[in-house]
């Protein structure tokens, strides 16, 4: 059984004054070493866990609840008082991998080799998402989680650094995968609406939505630097590189152009054929007006005349083939 202890909640919500409902549960736990790898396959779902999934929604509010399509991103942080980590137990057998290594993975990834066995020739694209944060400690960003392991021997209450690092982590580093899962959501969010575009009722108005969520987004959320700090700007774009966020917010861009092209070629569509029917129903009335003009007939009878005239050419053209095309344009665009 886990000694897992939930010491802090936060509950951060992205846009508040849009959707409160669209907001993030961060949960900093504490618990042995041993435990760590079994706690984090626990909160990942991951089948035959010798730990039952901690009951993290009770430690939230009243008025807040646990979304049940949420997903958790995990992140990690182990040390040890000894001269470097033991293998796990069921470690991944991959040759060029160092223990550190192993340890940076099964943490990252939040699972076991029964969960995951990784292919030997390809292993090493699973340290990808690696971030070099100094000698004393390495980092590890991977598609679920991400993991900080301690290089060198941890003095305890005596350490000078790795108090800090421990800050570091549950600060300024998880800022930095906040800041990349903000990004995630709403860009996904945003792939999905780009692609609904053409279900809705009105697209001109549709686009227009887009266009302002897209340009709100990069005004405040598309950061390339999380802060000032090296290490926390090499974690978001390992995050970034791991979700493949920089490749999908410009398709986002380039569909948004798209349908802009198709939105104005709709709309100069449609004032082409708004001009045509105006031209098709003026052009009878201006010609028998000016016939009446020209014959000097100005009496109630005669301009009644050359309108009743005037309406029977326009309902003529209409029914030609171009005033036929002019009008199922019209009714195709609407």
């Amino acid at each position: 059984m886990s000694n897992a202890v939930i010491f802090g909640v936060e509950i951060l919500a992205p846009n508040p004054s849009r959707r409160i409902d669209q907001s993030l549960a961060i949960f900093h736990l504490t618990t042995d070493a041993p435990d760590l790898l079994n706690l984090l396959r626990a909160v990942a779902g991951r089948r035959n866990s010798p730990i039952p999934q901690p009951d993290i929604g009770n430690a939230l509010p009243a008025w807040a609840a646990l979304d049940a399509r949420g997903k958790a991103f995990t992140v990690a942080f182990l040390s040890s008082t000894d001269n470097g980590f033991l293998p796990l137990p069921d470690a991944a057998s991959i040759a060029s991998w160092s223990n550190t290594d192993q340890w940076l993975w099964h943490l990252a990834s939040r699972t076991a080799r029964a969960d995951f066995p990784p292919d030997p020739d390809h292993a090493d694209k699973l340290l990808a998402g690696t971030v070099v944060l100094s000698a004393d400690w390495r980092g590890l960003v991977t598609r679920d989680g991400a993991a900080f392991v301690g290089l060198r021997p941890d003095q305890g209450t005596d350490d000078p650094f790795f108090g800090f690092a421990h800050l570091y982590a549950h600060t300024a580093y998880l800022d930095a995968l906040i800041i990349g899962t903000v990004q995630n959501a709403t860009i996904t969010r945003m792939m999905d609406e780009a692609s609904r575009a053409f279900d809705a009722k009105d697209l001109p108005r549709h686009l227009s939505a887009l266009e302002e969520r897209t340009a709100r987004f990069r005004n405040i959320y598309w950061l390339r630097d999380a802060s000032a700090h090296g290490p926390a700007n090499d974690i978001l774009t390992a995050y970034q590189n791991q979700h493949h966020l920089p490749e999908k917010f410009d398709a986002v861009l380039n569909e948004i152009a798209d349908l802009n092209r198709i939105v104005q070629n709709q709309e100069s569509q449609r004032v082409n054929a708004a001009l045509g029917i105006i031209t098709v129903i003026g052009l009878p009335f201006g010609t028998s007006f000016a016939v009446l003009q020209t014959l000097s007939a100005n009496s109630p009878r005669d301009l009644l005349i050359g309108a009743l005239a005037a309406l029977a050419g326009s309902g003529a053209l209409l029914l030609t083939s171009f005033g036929r095309l002019l009008i199922r344009t019209l009714q195709r665009l609407d």
